[in-house]
């Protein structure tokens, strides 16, 4: 089937959105959403089982047939800044003003509470809270961690009201993204320009890793890691460009590609197969990025040499297979990419894929939704 994209109208702008998680075999048909800069800002999820099932939503040109069912929806205080899925009922959400708070989604009466709220996780001088910019978690993990516009690095617990531990001065400016690397190691990106590597087992307040990027020290906004190869970082810049980066050796990114025309607010790899990653910009774009056409012979062939390696991916040990964003044509642009939204002319803030389908949210009070792409899956 062709891929195809819809517009629904959710009433609120939307800073970020989030598939609910499934079974490896099962494609999600709910997905939460988050607002900004609304007069009462929301956490809101929602349900696609009737879009999907009959197949009446119809394209962006046309007046929808079919709507996202909204399931429940909570007030939140200030706007959300971050949503993480902690499993299939509880949902994790950061707040410009600092907060960060733990909700629980009741699926069979239909409601949204609140389990944990920590207030005043950052701040400016201990008085003046500042927004929670970015969230971290790991599966099967109480601790998951916290950065904010302050600089600061928060470790917490689920259901602790007391803080695991606060890297005061972790940085001079705004920690504008961070993701897990390794159980007890994560990596952030700031507003000028840094990867920094930290290892929460350790104490103190230094990272045990820096990288940068060399000349003007663009903020980087979003940060992922590969699925399978954790020491391979993907960011995304003001400026548009996505950042590749190899923890192992490189001080620098690998390689950094010319992508959008406005800030890229969110990066991910396709966990199911990290040859395709996602990006979304302030100029209205959503990007798919193929990089099989940049495979090699001998990284196919490698995937056949070792019968007695761990089966994780296709046969073999997936963090040794060659990835092709390591790949010297990535610098040549030897890469397709593909426009989604191609008449959407809104910023577009947030997006997460389940199976084939994809769904982001834009400042114009609207999500998209995408079925139907070619993940070579």
């Amino acid at each position: 089937m062709a891929t195809s994209a819809t517009v629904h109208y959710v009433g609120q702008k939307v800073s970020k959105v989030r598939w609910k998680p499934t079974s490896h075999l099962r494609r999600s048909t709910i997905f939460a959403s988050g607002g900004w800069d609304n007069n009462v800002n929301q956490l809101c999820l929602w349900s696609t089982e009737g879009l999907e099932d009959d197949g009446t939503a119809m394209s962006m040109e046309s007046n929808l047939l079919e709507e996202p069912q909204l399931i429940s929806a909570v007030e939140h205080e200030g706007s959300v800044t971050d949503i993480k899925y902690i499993d299939g009922d509880r949902i994790l959400t950061s707040s410009s003003s600092g907060n960060v708070t733990l909700h629980k989604h009741d699926s069979q009466r239909g409601t949204l509470s609140i389990l944990h709220s920590w207030s005043g996780l950052h701040h400016y001088n201990g008085t003046s809270n500042c927004s929670c910019t970015s969230l971290a978690t790991y599966p099967n993990m109480p601790d998951f961690v916290s950065v904010g516009e302050d600089g600061r690095i928060v470790v917490l617990r689920m259901d602790h009201q007391k803080l695991v531990r606060t890297i005061e001065s972790a940085d001079s400016t705004t920690i504008s993204g961070v993701t897990f690397v390794k159980s007890y190691e994560i990596a952030t990106v700031n507003f000028i320009g840094q990867v920094k590597v930290w290892d929460l087992r350790q104490k103190g307040d230094k990272p045990v890793r820096a990288m940068l990027l060399s000349g003007d020290r663009v903020p980087l906004l979003c940060i992922d890691k590969h699925p399978t190869q954790p020491h391979l970082i993907v960011t995304g810049g003001q400026d548009g460009v996505l950042g590749l980066w190899d923890m192992r050796q490189d001080r620098y990114p690998v390689t950094l590609l010319e992508a959008h025309s406005a800030e890229i607010w969110d990066v991910m790899f396709y966990t199911a197969n990290p040859d395709h990653l996602f990006t979304c910009s302030q100029d209205g774009a959503v990007w798919q990025w193929n990089g099989s056409s940049m495979k090699t012979p001998s990284m196919d062939i490698s995937r056949l040499l070792n019968p007695s390696a761990v089966t994780t991916q296709n046969g073999v040990d997936a963090s040794n297979v060659p990835t092709p964003w390591l790949s010297a044509d990535a610098s040549k642009h030897k890469i397709e990419t593909f426009s989604l939204l191609p008449y959407n002319r809104s910023a577009v803030n947030s997006m997460d894929v389940t199976g084939q389908n994809l769904v982001c949210g834009t400042d114009g009070e609207a999500v998209y939704i995408v079925e139907n792409l070619d993940l070579g899956v």
